[in-house]
């Protein structure tokens, strides 16, 4: 939303700003339920486990490398075959029945079996096709879970007691709340103030917030080492299906960009250039090399950006003082 601020500088939209003083807005109890705390420590001892290697049976839970080839009337299949294949037995990361076709498999074994693939399968070269597996077990190793007591809580740092541990989650689970309420006020508060305003927003600043919001998930996707235009055939849609789904969320954002920038016009809101200075410098500490990092990026872009994001939070912050929050 923020990115688009700039575009909006160059666009003057009139508005007929509504009331953003004094807006009733509820505030969520917030509490740490002992299911939580127990959901962290699992985590926690999960991250901690050992692997061993063992001579037994493979089971659900176990990790397991194996070789496989895959044929199909014959004939081998594209991809359809992987030495030392990493698998964590019960995670159906593969086709299903596959996992339960190599349990009770030791070091050593081999196996042949034929799955089906289903008609929905997201690879479309083998849906529907029945395979042939020939699997080889190379290893069997198993996680051996650290117990849950005082000496684990003083592995894990200043912890002098497994009370002290949960008392420490328990703080950062509600500080974690409690920022997430907060975000979640602040949207509140400025989506009344966006839907109560009166303005016209040209299409083309709604194009480009479509845009905006294609790059974002292009990034999202691809962050997650997925092939932009695969996961669009996965959720069967295309770009120009995917920005009519958006419309309305489009219209959404630059309503609240338009406003943001509105209040702060009216407050007066400016950013000085040492606070601009002062947290480009703490993001670019977020860089393996700063250094480099410093040549590459265009300094003018992120300083406005920047900007407006300093501002926006300034806007927030007047929002939520003059705010009437119930409990």
């Amino acid at each position: 939303m923020e990115k688009n601020e700039q575009k909006l500088n160059k666009t003057e939209i009139p508005i007929e700003l509504a009331n953003y003083k004094r807006i009733k807005v509820r505030r969520k109890i917030l509490e740490i339920s002992q299911g939580e705390i127990n959901k962290t420590l699992d985590y926690l001892q999960q991250s901690r486990a050992k692997i061993v290697t063992v001579n037994g049976s493979a089971k659900k839970g176990n990790r397991v490398e194996i070789d496989f080839e895959v044929r199909h009337g014959g004939t081998r299949i594209e991809d359809g075959v992987s030495k030392n294949h990493p698998l964590i037995l019960g995670e159906g990361r593969f086709l299903p029945g596959f996992e339960e076709k190599i349990e009770g498999m030791k070091a050593g074994e081999e196996r042949n079996f034929f799955l089906k693939v289903p008609e929905n399968w997201s690879d479309k070269r083998i849906c529907d096709k029945n395979l042939d597996f020939t699997v080889k077990m190379n290893l069997v190793q198993e996680r051996e879970i650290p117990d849950l007591d005082n000496e684990f809580a003083k592995s894990l740092g200043n912890f002098d007691s497994l009370d002290i541990l949960k008392k420490s989650i328990s703080e950062g689970l509600m500080e974690e709340k409690e920022a997430k309420e907060r975000q979640r006020i602040r949207l509140e508060l400025i989506e009344k103030v966006a839907n109560n305003s009166k303005m016209e927003i040209p299409a083309e600043l709604i194009e480009q917030e479509l845009e905006v919001m294609e790059k974002e998930l292009k990034f999202t996707v691809e962050g997650l080492g997925l092939d932009f235009e695969k996961y669009l055939n996965e959720i069967r849609k295309t770009r120009e299906e995917l920005k009519k789904d958006w419309q309305i969320q489009a219209e959404k954002r630059v309503r609240i960009a338009v406003c943001l920038r509105a209040i702060a016009d009216k407050e007066n809101i400016n950013v000085s250039e040492e606070e601009i200075n002062e947290r480009t410098n703490q993001d670019l500490k977020n860089y393996q090399n700063m250094e480099e990092a410093k040549k590459n990026i265009d300094h003018r872009a992120l300083g406005e950006y920047t900007k407006e994001v300093l501002r926006n939070e300034k806007v927030f912050g007047l929002l939520e003082k003059e705010a009437k929050i119930i409990i």
